[in-house]
């Protein structure tokens, strides 16, 4: 079996939506995620439905129990522009398992499935908070209603019927939608609810109103798909999930869901092949001296290559389990084949231009690098990291080391760098 995770990365409000005008509940938009999965077997049987609610996000002000997001105020507050939680909500800069509090990035699904297994049909939506009724029990009701629809578009994947690359599609594509009395925002004074992102007026009812929400359809086959395409050009199985309001409501939010292969491997694994470069006194990857020309270095063109640096074959701990012992969330650059730290990614510096390439665009691996330990025989230490470009140099040579961003990397002394130390075979 291979196992497989869904996540939501973030959110971008693209546009705000109508709230209440004297902020009652909050300045600007209040949101939270709902979500609801079906698992069907093969004959298109539902077997289990479960929902979830995510924590509430948005101006914390007189609401201590919310999640702070946004712009609006101090408090926060969501409002058109804002992304949560960095500004490239579609990526994830943390590896599984993430916090078990609900808020993005936050783990929806995570399972193992082949060929014998059932399908998990996942719908994730998006919604405005009010300090009104929660009308959230109004959806759960229409999903248990239409349950057969959705058995029926299980067991047509299953069987072929249904394209594999078709994975994610709407309720209208089923032949059903949310309609009539679930909310009624287009009264002279709508009541104040929570209500989803995404509604719009029924064509046949005046007061009526329709909802058309997105279900993530997930067997071995479809999982497979998922997380090996980059349907929009955001990373390897990330997919971004537009609601958008009635031109009357104004609002506009993307959901970013990521879909990805699991390694399920839980030794130890060490990748060779790191160098150091006596230009630039940083770590590369160069398992052969041929591939420097693939490389960039700060002091212009290539790393050195092994046989002007004399550099000895540095191994790096990698996509091993978490150790105290080691810093993981270390990263390869496909652009300049260095090493970097990914959770600063958004502030790295690239010889080869702009920021490192991140990990969902690169696939690299999560490697981690020994921290603060006793001296060993079998290490070098003192590589240290740089704060202006969040790369790895060597310390001890700090003085003629050159930094992408400028002049030479930051002195540990500065930085407050911890002191790495590399395994090491000398040359």
């Amino acid at each position: 079996m291979t196992r497989y995770a869904l996540t939501i990365n973030g959110l971008w409000c693209r546009t705000e939506s109508v709230d209440d005008p004297l902020d009652f509940d909050g300045f600007s938009n209040e949101v939270f995620f709902a979500v609801n999965t079906r698992k069907v077997d093969q004959n298109g049987n539902v077997l289990e439905t479960l929902n979830s609610e995510s924590a509430i996000l948005g101006d914390t002000w007189r609401f201590p129990n919310r999640v702070q997001a946004g712009t609006r105020r101090p408090s926060g507050g969501i409002q058109t522009g804002d992304r949560f939680p960095s500004q490239t909500p579609w990526f994830r800069d943390v590896d599984l398992p993430l916090n078990v509090d609900r808020v993005p990035p936050f783990l929806i699904w995570e399972g193992e499935l082949d060929e014998t297994s059932p399908m998990y049909m996942i719908t994730p939506t998006i919604w405005e908070w009010d300090l009104g009724p929660n009308i959230l029990d109004a959806f759960i009701n229409w999903q248990v209603g239409v349950d057969a629809k959705y058995g029926k578009r299980a067991k047509d994947i299953f069987g072929g019927i249904w394209p594999v690359s078709k994975p994610v599609f709407d309720a209208v594509s089923l032949g059903i939608e949310t309609v009539g009395s679930m909310f009624g925002p287009w009264s002279l004074f709508p009541p104040a609810v929570s209500r989803p992102i995404g509604l719009q007026r029924d064509p046949n009812d005046a007061l009526g109103t329709t909802f058309n929400p997105v279900t993530i359809a997930l067997n071995h086959q479809t999982a497979e798909f998922l997380s090996s395409e980059n349907a929009q050009g955001l990373g390897l199985g990330i997919r971004d999930i537009l609601y958008k309001d009635d031109p009357s409501l104004h609002g506009s939010f993307s959901i970013f869901i990521q879909i990805e292969k699991l390694n399920n491997n839980v030794n130890v694994e060490m990748q060779e092949g790191w160098r150091y470069c006596n230009k630039c006194q940083g770590l590369f990857f160069a398992p052969e001296d041929a591939n420097v020309s693939n490389s960039r270095c700060p002091s212009g063109g290539t790393h050195a290559p092994l046989t002007q640096s004399g550099s000895g074959n540095y191994s790096l701990f990698h996509n091993a389990t978490a150790d105290p012992s080691r810093q993981d969330q270390w990263r390869w650059c496909n652009k300049c084949q260095g090493l970097f730290f990914g959770p600063q990614s958004e502030a790295s510096v690239c010889p080869a231009g702009g920021t490192h390439t991140h990990p969902a665009i690169s696939r690299s691996g999560n490697y981690g690098l020994p921290h603060n330990v006793r001296e060993d025989s079998s290490r070098q230490d003192q590589w240290r990291w740089c704060n202006k470009c969040q790369g790895l140099f060597f310390g001890p040579q700090s003085e003629v080391s050159v930094c992408p961003a400028g002049g030479t990397h930051t002195h540990p002394a500065i930085s407050r760098s911890g002191n790495y130390g590399l395994p090491h075979r000398p040359r």
